[in-house]
């Protein structure tokens, strides 16, 4: 790859509009040749009606909420992630173009390999020099290859596959419920902290779409006992993007679904007192092994080694206060907290009300944050009428009886617990806790739905498009 230019100041910079005019043209065709392309695969493997209709609902969610936020990006804050993950992935794009035959060079690129002739090329670039933010221009590249390096296409493929792999973990969501289709819709397409932030060239896009599809093949593995080998293919292929982007959500996955195996393959044990006695053994048992697992992980970052991890709390928490207040951004505390074990556990009940069910209405400062305390009110609103309108002994027995429930709950609280303890900016925070918000989200709306009323009625909503119930 001899003879490479230096990049110009005009290639680094990233200017007030990425979006070039002809991206307007190119756009309608390429939606036009994507839906057409839904609907055959709708036609060929989607019978039913309704399920058809959430398909090309979910879609357009998806769709509206990328070139939404890219917008804003674009025009309101002038570039921020989004812009700069595109501009790198730009100027990747263009490296392929004048010089096809170092494509593999270029995409197998590390800032901690031994290529230095492009390590000086790229050393003035923020994200390509980082390995969490390295893979997001990566993915980016590759489909600005198909888009002529348009912004606004690249942001579509982003949105359009990221459905897909949401959608593989709804459909089987749809299996489990089949009467609570529109509760599972709502939670994992209908939030608008996912519509806006999961469906943008952001890392948060990425990792969900990768944890819908790790949850989704494990599931067929260890609870359902459905094996192939291509499943382990996926798992590791997702796992490894996870795991380079926001090891985090591993470390808070990784106990979860392992307390939810358990918790299934106990139930399986048909003698009462047999289960009793083995169910502490069950338990220590998940808690070795996801201890054992997440220490693992932990060692690949050595930030969230064990020894670490605390520490690496700290920095991100005080880190991200102090740049929130020096730009009178929207920053929140939780008080005072020293480096100690027992200081996050207090703080345990706060960090996940910070993440679940603020702002509140009176702390917004913009628009933004108005759609986020909205949202915040609804599902503040539908957790207090679940423990008001549902009898709580009912609540507890029917989540002990289902796994999936447990692991919907104790995920989405674990996950807002870590982010909440960590953001300490709610402009962050709306974008972090994406993760896990679908899985609390679905947890509340099913716990209530599940359950009938103190009339013996069972809770319904209206639906989208039907006077029918499903």
């Amino acid at each position: 790859m001899r003879g490479f230019q230096k990049l110009s100041i005009y290639e680094l910079a990233i200017y007030k509009d990425l979006i070039s005019s002809y991206e307007y043209l190119l756009l309608p065709i390429y939606i036009f040749l994507f839906f057409v392309a839904t609907r055959i695969v709708i036609e060929l493997f989607y019978k039913e009606q309704l399920i058809q209709k959430y398909i090309y609902l979910g879609l357009s969610l998806k769709v509206l909420g990328g070139f939404f936020v890219t917008l804003i990006f674009n025009y309101y804050y002038h570039g921020g992630d989004i812009g700069t993950y595109y501009n790198e992935s730009r100027i990747l794009a263009n490296l392929i173009f004048e010089h096809p035959e170092s494509i593999f060079r270029i995409f197998f690129y590390s800032p901690q390999g031994e290529d230095i002739e492009l390590k000086n090329l790229l050393l003035q670039l923020n994200y390509i020099n980082a390995p969490d933010t390295l893979i997001v221009v990566k993915i980016s590249t590759f489909f600005n290859l198909f888009t002529f390096n348009s912004y606004l296409i690249t942001t579509f493929f982003f949105s359009f596959i990221s459905f897909w792999c949401i959608w593989k973990l709804v459909t089987l969501l749809f299996e489990l419920y089949p009467n609570n289709k529109q509760s599972i819709f709502i939670a994992f397409f209908a939030a608008p902290s996912l519509i806006v932030w999961g469906s943008a060239i952001l890392k948060d896009t990425i990792c969900f779409s990768c944890l819908c599809i790790i949850h989704y093949y494990l599931y067929r593995i260890f609870i359902q006992n459905k094996f192939k080998p291509i499943y382990i293919l996926y798992i590791i292929f997702t796992g490894y993007i996870i795991l380079n982007i926001k090891i985090y959500i591993l470390l808070a996955y990784i106990p979860c679904f392992s307390f939810m195996v358990t918790q299934h393959y106990k139930k399986k044990i048909q003698n009462t007192f047999l289960r009793f006695m083995i169910a502490p053994f069950i338990v220590i048992f998940s808690l070795a092994l996801s201890y054992i697992v997440v220490t693992q992980l932990g060692a690949q970052k050595e930030r969230y080694s064990s020894d670490k991890i605390l520490q690496t709390a700290k920095i991100q928490r005080d880190y991200i206060h102090e740049i929130s207040i020096k730009s009178e951004g929207s920053s929140y505390s939780l008080g005072e907290m020293d480096n100690g074990v027992f200081d996050y556990i207090l703080k345990m009940p706060a960090a996940i009300n910070v993440t679940l069910f603020r702002p509140y209405l009176w702390e917004t400062r913009n628009p933004i944050m108005l759609l986020s305390a909205l949202e915040s009110s609804v599902v503040l609103y539908y957790t207090f009428i679940l423990f008001r309108k549902r009898k709580f002994k009912n609540t507890l027995d029917l989540l002990s009886k289902d796994v999936n429930l447990q692991f919907f709950l104790l995920f989405g609280l674990l996950f807002s617990f870590m982010v909440g303890i960590t953001s300490f900016n709610f402009g962050s925070l709306v974008r972090y806790k994406i993760q896990g918000y679908p899985f609390y989200i679905a947890a509340i709306l099913l716990l209530y739905t599940l359950q009938p009323d103190e009339n013996g009625k069972s809770f319904k909503f209206k639906h989208f498009f039907t006077k029918r119930s499903r």
